[in-house]
């Protein structure tokens, strides 16, 4: 068993502490800037120990700390705890400036250490599927992702009430918290874009709402367009000249795929076991550490930095 503490309280935390006991991680430690929620949370997953301070989860034995804090409280935590020696599990968006990504991957690469982006989309079975499926719908014209999900604390915003999702302080917005899984598709299909154009609606306080992302490559386009203020069915679509495959639903998820080749009826393939959406990351970072696979571990590193370069120029 892997030994790990959890820094964060927030909504992601219940969903992902499921996936990663799932998927062999033993949950031994748990601090949150909000004491009143990590003792409820420790006793739901029988986490025995609630620490008072991050230095003293650092200390409390574990081989990798998982990071799910407010956007640009990333980086900090996750040097102090590389510094601390300790494996990190960091939530996405990877950090704030791709300067920082760097230095952070730096900083493990010297210190031997395993350091991971939680990003689940990419770690799917179905997106493997997609990749495989890929060559058969020919050279690709258009990729469109579109993640819009009508924000549970947008009435809140609207109302004056400014939660870390829709703070430019916390660095919440559309673009980082929703657009970023559209943007490591495109990323890991296609690499660096040669022009990277961002446009958004803004609120009150200068947060993105909604935007668009257009990533422009010597021969295609990909377009990543996400939404906290409205809505839709979401979806991903990726255009050949001799075919499309699509995906209905959230590009966080990537469930049922479907393949279309010119002049045939389409087909749909259903890849995905788990229950979680995040367990295959978990999974996947767990044999890479203990297989001791460090060049694998760069591998992800170099795409996480890829997008947050990508990030940077947005």
């Amino acid at each position: 068993m892997i030994r790990l503490g959890i820094a964060g309280t927030g909504k992601i935390v219940p969903e992902s502490a499921a996936a990663l006991q799932e998927t062999g991680y033993e949950l031994v430690s748990l601090w949150g800037p909000h004491p009143q929620k990590a003792v409820p949370l420790a006793e739901r997953f029988s986490i025995p120990k609630v620490c008072d301070s991050f230095g003293a989860l650092l200390e409390s034995g574990i081989d990798f700390v998982y990071i799910a804090l407010v956007n640009s409280a990333h980086y900090a935590y996750a040097r102090r705890a590389l510094e601390a020696g300790v494996n990190v599990l960091l939530e996405k968006p990877f950090c704030s400036t791709a300067a920082q990504a760097e230095e952070l991957a730096s900083l493990a690469r010297r210190k031997g250490l395993f350091l991971f982006e939680t990003i689940s989309n990419i770690y799917r079975p179905a997106w493997r599927l997609i990749k495989e499926k890929l060559p058969l719908i020919g050279p690709v014209k258009l990729f469109q992702a579109d993640f819009s999900q009508y924000s549970s604390r947008y009435d809140a915003y609207l109302s004056g009430e400014v939660s870390a999702s829709f703070n430019p302080a916390c660095e919440g917005g559309a673009l980082r918290d929703l657009n970023v899984y559209n943007l490591h598709l495109a990323v890991d299909l296609f690499g660096r874009p040669e022009e990277v154009i961002f446009r958004a609606n803004r609120g009150y306080n200068g947060v993105d709402t909604s935007g668009t992302v257009l990533l422009k490559y010597p021969e295609r386009l990909a377009i990543c367009t996400a939404a906290k203020d409205s809505g839709n069915p979401s979806g991903l679509v990726i255009q050949g000249d001799n075919g499309w495959i699509r995906v209905e639903g959230m590009p966080n998820i990537l469930a049922e795929v479907q393949v279309c080749l010119k002049g045939e009826a389409p087909e749909r393939f259903s890849p995905n076991r788990r229950a979680s959406r995040l367990s295959e990351q978990f999974a996947c970072f767990r044999e890479v550490f203990l297989d001791g696979d460090l060049s694998a571990m760069q591998e992800r590193l170099d795409h996480s930095l890829l997008v947050m370069e990508t990030l940077d120029r947005c």
